[in-house]
């Protein structure tokens, strides 16, 4: 289907914006990414409450939405994106709330240590702590034990799919949403010509990823989810696309595995979308269109079992 107009005419002026002055820091793209994440609205959720998560290395900041009263309620444990190096629990705020409304469904948006402060496997030993707190807290969150899951957007899709909890346990995950995720850090790939002529800024991806990885093992299954010799036992997933992604092969690869592995798989195409759609759903129909459809799924997929 390509770009619809309204949305294309929503890129051109995104990227017709002054870009930051190269060389700046860590500090300064994490600024400019809580900027530009700031200019979505933060329309009103039932419960945001700001949390604090057991960490492997301490606490670890956290914040949960609820838009329904209902008790108790499903949940996903969130894990943004960012390039493994930007983004936090604030910045990701209207993102979640977003989510949390499309899906009727609550949402722990957690914070995580990054690089190059904390590379590999920080990121990961915080996703499995988190779900694991979450989970055992879920009576004084109002939420149900069996319905909680795992979720992530780009890099935070990376750090929720290699946290790979699975099998019997209490800390397994009822579900996992991978949006537009990172699955196999051994290369990107290269950006193709766009048919619409648009010109993306350099990404950074490939120094962000010597940041994160610091020696790491790019090839083990722990780091590229998709290089997973054995899939069976992981949670149902919620996989969404964006057509116009780099990263798309990756996720389409991963969802047939899954399903070749049993897996139960909803794919969500992004048709027409680019990396980071989640956040423009307030400017352009079309990301409004998939973040409904993220939305539903979620909602599908947790919903109870009806009794027997």
């Amino acid at each position: 289907m390509g770009r619809d107009p309204e949305y294309l005419a929503f890129m051109r002026r995104r990227l017709a914006e002054p870009a930051a002055p190269p060389g700046g820091g860590v500090e300064d793209a994490r600024r400019e990414l809580a900027a530009d994440l700031a200019r979505s609205p933060r329309p009103p959720v039932g419960t945001v409450k700001d949390l604090v998560v057991d960490g492997p290395a301490g606490p670890l900041p956290a914040r949960l939405y609820r838009p329904g009263s209902g008790e108790p309620a499903p949940a996903l444990v969130f894990f943004h994106g960012g390039g493994w190096i930007l983004g936090d629990v604030a910045s990701y705020d209207p993102v979640v709330r977003a989510l949390a409304l499309a899906s009727g469904t609550a949402w722990v948006s957690v914070g995580y240590r990054r690089p190059p402060e904390d590379p590999y496997p920080a990121a990961v030993d915080d996703a499995a702590a988190a779900v694991r707190w979450v989970t055992g807290h879920a009576a004084a969150l109002g939420l149900d034990p069996a319905r909680i899951g795992v979720a992530g957007d780009s890099a935070g899709g990376q750090i929720a799919a290699a946290a790979r909890l699975r099998g019997p346990g209490p800390a397994r995950p009822a579900l996992q949403v991978l949006l537009y995720p990172a699955l196999d850090l051994r290369a990107v790939p290269p950006r193709q010509p766009d048919p619409d002529g648009l010109r993306f800024p350099p990404s950074g991806v490939d120094r962000a990823l010597r940041a994160y990885l610091r020696g790491a093992d790019p090839a083990h299954p722990d780091v590229s989810p998709l290089l997973d010799p054995d899939p069976r036992g992981l949670p149902p997933a919620v996989i969404a696309t964006a057509e116009y992604d780099r990263l798309r092969p990756q996720a389409e690869r991963h969802a047939r595995r899954l399903r070749d592995a049993g897996v139960p798989v909803t794919l969500i195409t992004g048709t027409g979308l680019d990396h980071g759609f989640l956040g423009w759903g307030a400017f352009a129909r079309r990301p409004a269109e998939a973040i409904a459809e993220i939305g539903a799924a979620v909602r599908d997929a947790l919903r109870p079992e009806p009794p027997v």
